[in-house]
This record gives structure tokens, C-alpha cells and sequence, in this order.
């Protein structure tokens, strides 16, 4: 693999990705793409094969937990052991980047494989996807909730961009609210934590006016359950909503990548029926879709697809 051809992720790379203009990048998303190294080769003939029969081996084990309610005390398990290395590792926010997110492992990108020469080409990306949506979408917000906000980082970004920002993280894990309360001592941000179960959210907190609405990688965890979460943002009204999330509708059957990351949902219970809920709620003229993409995802399927939407 080392003879062939290398690629290169710039700023214009980026700007087709999110189908804008180069020049409409925010600065601060341009200066992560420079210091970031995007580079990286194809991953084809043998070396493809092996990355399909792995996934084939690993959807026909038993090693795959399904997501539902009772993956909650795993969460907490989880988000407690960033929280132990971060304070061991004397607040480096490096030790809060999550443990799912792997090194070294094999990208989705463009229908096909990728071998990045970064071990963090995948929180490279999602740093200045987070730059490029929190700066187009939330600049006339004042409140940004992030539900299953896990280790705090998309926060801590948000607040890179609005350091005035009223920053919300919220979750069922007592120990991911234990680690926004290290940060708002490490950083001295306006940041704050609430735990909240997404599968019956508590319809007495409300919303403050003017918020905006963060989620990355939670709805997964809901299934085809996610109906009175989105619900409850409808009664709440903020101003805008940002899901980055894998999406079951966005895969094509017809190919093969995409086939196998709808059978690697099916076996974890993902998120599955949101996208046509969505259209439907647009249909009936209770929300507008504002923005819908694909972009990127790691081995086994898209996690960082992205959906905006307000409600009218």
C-alpha cells in the first residue's frame, strides 16, 4: 500500500464536503484543517477484501451489543474512565477524546475504504466539522444544549467560537456530568450538567429561549424509540437543531459498504426511522429541514452524517 497514489483533505476538500464555498469556511475551521494531517492512501483489492470479511465475521458473531436502556450503566462505566485519565493526566482535554473512537483503524470516506496517516484523522475531522456547523447554525443562540454529551468536548469547542455561551451538557452517565464540572474548573467556561434520561426525557426542565440543540452520537442509542425526545424539543421550541448522527435511510442497498453498515444497525438496535420522522413532521409543516449530509464514518458504518432542522 505504501507505492500508491496519497491523498490530501484541504480546505476546498472540505467545502465540497459540506457543499459550500471555500471563502464561507470560518476561519477557525480553516486554521484546524492547516494544522491537522488529513493525508491518506485507498484501501483497495486485498487489503478491501480483508476489511469486508472482517465486518462479515463480526456481524455473524456475538459480540455485538444491542443499544436500548439497558447499555446505560455500560455509558457510565465508560465516561468514568475518561474522567479518572483526565484527572491523572492533569486536565489534558486529550485524555477526554472517547474510547470508541479508534486508532489506526480504516475510514469510511466516498463510498470506499481509507488508510489515514493519522492515528487522529477521525477527531481531526470531527473538530472542523464541529467548527464549520456551530459557526453557521448556533451565532444567533445564547444557550446551547448538548444531550448525551458524554466527555464535553463539542462543548468546549462551542465555546471556542461563543465564549459568552450558556453551554448545557446532558446525560444519563453521573460520571459525564462529573467531568463538565472538571472542565468548567480547568477552563472557566459557562459550562454546566444535568442528568437526563433520553428515553422518557423529563418534560418538567424546559428550554430556555433562543437555544440551540446539540447531538452527536445519542440517538443512536434510542432505536426506533427517539420519538419522545424529538417530541419533547417540539414543545421546548428551540432555535435550531443539529444531529450528527449515523442515519439508517442515507445507506443505499444496492451497495455494498452501505448494505453492510445497515446490517451492522440492525444488530445494534441503531437509530431507525428518524430521517422519513422528520420529513414527515416537515410535511405536516411543524419543522423545516434546513440541511441533510453525509460526510464521513469509521469501520462499520457513518456516524457523522448531519441533520438541521428548527421548528416553525
Amino acid at each position: 500500500m505504501n507505492n500508491k497514489k496519497t491523498f490530501n483533505l484541504t480546505s476546498k476538500s472540505f467545502a465540497k464536503i459540506f457543499n459550500t464555498k471555500e471563502d464561507t469556511l470560518p476561519l477557525i475551521a480553516k486554521q484546524a484543517i492547516k494544522k491537522a494531517n488529513f493525508k491518506y492512501k485507498k484501501v483497495e483489492n486485498k487489503e478491501y477484501d480483508e476489511a469486508i470479511l472482517r465486518i462479515i465475521r463480526t456481524l455473524d458473531s456475538r459480540i455485538l451489543k444491542a443499544a436500548g436502556p439497558h447499555r446505560q450503566i455500560d455509558w457510565e462505566k465508560g465516561w468514568e474512565e475518561n474522567l479518572q485519565e483526565f484527572i491523572r493526566g492533569k486536565r489534558d482535554l486529550n485524555q477526554l477524546i472517547p474510547k470508541f473512537v479508534k486508532k489506526g483503524a480504516y475510514i469510511r470516506f466516498q463510498g470506499n475504504f481509507i488508510k489515514p496517516e493519522s492515528d487522529l484523522f477521525e477527531t481531526d475531522f470531527v473538530t472542523v466539522l464541529r467548527y464549520y456547523l456551530f459557526s453557521k447554525y448556533y451565532k444567533n443562540t445564547d444557550t446551547l444544549y448538548e444531550f448525551g454529551v458524554g466527555s464535553g468536548l463539542n462543548l468546549v469547542a462551542a465555546s471556542e467560537i461563543f465564549p459568552e455561551m450558556k453551554l448545557v451538557g446532558l446525560d444519563w452517565a453521573s460520571s459525564s456530568v462529573e467531568i463538565l464540572n472538571s472542565l468548567k474548573q480547568k477552563l472557566k467556561i459557562n459550562i454546566s450538567g444535568k442528568r437526563m434520561d433520553f428515553f422518557n426525557p423529563d418534560g418538567e426542565y424546559r428550554l430556555n429561549k433562543d437555544s440551540a440543540i446539540l447531538t452527536i452520537g445519542t440517538l443512536e442509542q434510542l432505536g426506533e424509540n427517539f420519538k419522545p425526545f424529538i417530541n419533547y424539543l417540539l414543545k421546548n421550541k428551540p432555535k435550531v437543531c443539529i444531529h450528527i448522527e449515523t442515519l439508517y435511510e442515507v445507506y443505499d442497498q444496492s451497495n455494498l459498504l452501505d448494505y453492510l453498515a445497515i446490517k451492522y444497525l440492525e444488530k445494534r438496535n441503531y437509530l431507525r426511522g428518524f430521517l422519513p420522522y422528520l420529513k414527515n413532521l416537515e410535511a405536516k409543516k411543524k419543522i423545516r429541514i434546513l440541511e441533510m449530509r453525509r460526510t464521513f464514518g469509521s469501520f462499520y458504518h457513518e456516524g457523522y452524517t448531519y441533520t438541521v432542522w428548527r421548528p416553525i
